[in-house]
């Protein structure tokens, strides 16, 4: 599944990179409206993107798999993590968005902040879901979707709570 998650992953981060580079000209003009709109437009589209190639990237599990020629043997457990991860592709994205902006107007200390401590999250609840309940693959898929979650959370409650107004 690695080659297909870093698929998704490169697409986000460059699709992140774009609109940081806008927010950050924004940011440093001066121009309070245009850095609010590049802002909402880039969070909406990385929901409406999240949920459109989540969809997709569900669905076509199964066939972008046997395209990469996965073993039959580990097959039910490559599509189980790779639908689960699928699902939960609004974390990973809004959180790379998320990051992005913050990192546009100044802050990169805060986002990486929230990548440790999701990764902290990821870590433990990997033990506890694989461990203590059995969940084998699906709790390694879980704990990654929570604590992707929990990264783009982090991500947007600063980001509702911060002025987007130019010092």
């Amino acid at each position: 599944t690695v080659p297909i998650v870093f698929t998704f992953i490169s697409l986000f981060i460059g699709m992140t990179m774009g609109a940081s580079v806008v927010i950050a000209q924004y940011f440093g003009a001066g121009d309070v409206l245009n850095l609010r709109r590049a802002v909402h437009t880039a969070v909406v589209a990385t929901v409406v993107l999240s949920l459109v190639l989540s969809a997709a990237g569900y669905v076509a599990t199964p066939a972008l798999l046997r395209f990469m020629n996965t073993p039959a043997s580990i097959m039910p457990e490559a599509a189980t993590y790779l639908q689960i991860y699928m699902l939960g592709l609004i974390g990973l994205m809004l959180y790379n968005m998320g990051s992005a902006i913050l990192r546009a107007v100044g802050d990169s200390r805060r986002p990486f902040y929230y990548l440790v401590a999701a990764a902290f999250v990821n870590v433990v609840l990997d033990l506890v879901l694989v461990i203590v309940f059995g969940l084998g693959v699906r709790g390694v898929a879980y704990a990654t979707v929570v604590s992707q979650g929990i990264s783009a959370l982090l991500a947007f409650s600063l980001l509702l709570r911060t002025d987007m107004s130019v010092k």
